[in-house]
This record gives C-alpha cells, structure tokens and sequence, in this order.
C-alpha cells in the first residue's frame, strides 16, 4: 500500500509541475521562403527592428515563437528584386493550444514559468511555415527631358508641340 501511496504522490507531483507546452510543442520553427521569380532578396526583422535575416529566395530560416517571457514573436519580411514592387509579409506567432493544457493537469507553476520562459506557450501556425510570394513587375516609365537644340533622332522637331 505504502508502494502505491508513494507511486501516486510522485504522479501527482510530476502532473502538477509538468508544463503541457514545453513538452509537446517547439520553440523554434523551420520556416521556408520562396518567390516567383526565383533571386529575391529577403530581409527578416523581429518584433524590435532587429534584422535577425537577411539573404535570397528560396530559402529556410528557424524562427522563435517567443520574444521574451510573455511575448509572442512577430517578424516583417521584405522581399526585394530589381524591376519588381517591394513585398511585405507578416508573420505573427500565437497561443499553442498546448499551454491551455496546464489549466487541465493543474500545472500553474507550468503555465507562470515553464512555458513562457521556454517559450513554448507559443507556436508559428503551419500556413505561415511555407511562405510562397509572387512579386509584381513593375511598369516603370521614365520621364527624360531634352534640350530642344540637342533631340535623338527619334523625335522629330516638326512632332513637338509648343506649351505656353
């Protein structure tokens, strides 16, 4: 009886340190970046302006869930290519579902301290694991001004209308 006694209290010790999140869920997350066209460039800032990335598509990075004890991670990526519109894409962590479990198993000191020290209380969705981008070429046209005595041969002065 004292075996059985003693078998319970260690499980119901384990059970109410134990921490849902930590056990069960990632802190860090392969996320893979890719574009059409091939060759962008890629710059990943954190949720304080850090640039923690910065390199050309396709590529994978391992992003943390968490900034800190309590907070969740937030990234801006900026994709760039020569004769294509700048992208910006967002990606935000959120609550793991995990984390919720400490309220079931009684876990408080799992759902104060472990979890959002490890920051496993968070986690980055899968739709945002495999970001797919396709930039938009841009339709420059630029503005040239000539001399009236100095005009390539394409223009013609005959063509020309006079303003004022």
């Amino acid at each position: 009886m004292k075996a059985l006694t003693k078998l319970f209290l260690l499980c119901t010790l384990v059970v109410s340190v134990s921490s849902c999140a930590t056990i069960f869920t990632a802190t860090k997350y392969q996320v893979s970046f890719n574009t059409t066209p091939d060759g962008a460039g890629i710059t990943i800032e954190n949720r304080d302006g850090k640039v923690i990335f910065e390199g050309v598509t396709p590529t994978t990075v391992r992003l943390k869930s968490a900034a800190g004890y309590m907070k969740k991670e937030e990234y801006i990526i900026t994709f760039t290519k020569n004769g294509y519109a700048q992208k910006i894409v967002n990606i935000s962590a959120n609550l793991d579902g995990w984390y919720i479990g400490n309220i079931l198993l009684g876990g408080f000191i799992g759902m104060l301290i472990v979890d959002p020290a490890s920051g496993a209380m968070y986690k980055i969705a899968k739709e945002d694991r495999a970001i797919n981008e396709t930039l938009q070429p841009t339709n420059e046209q630029a503005l040239q001004v000539y001399d009236i005595n100095n005009l390539p041969d394409n223009i013609n002065k005959e063509d020309l209308i006079r303003i004022g």
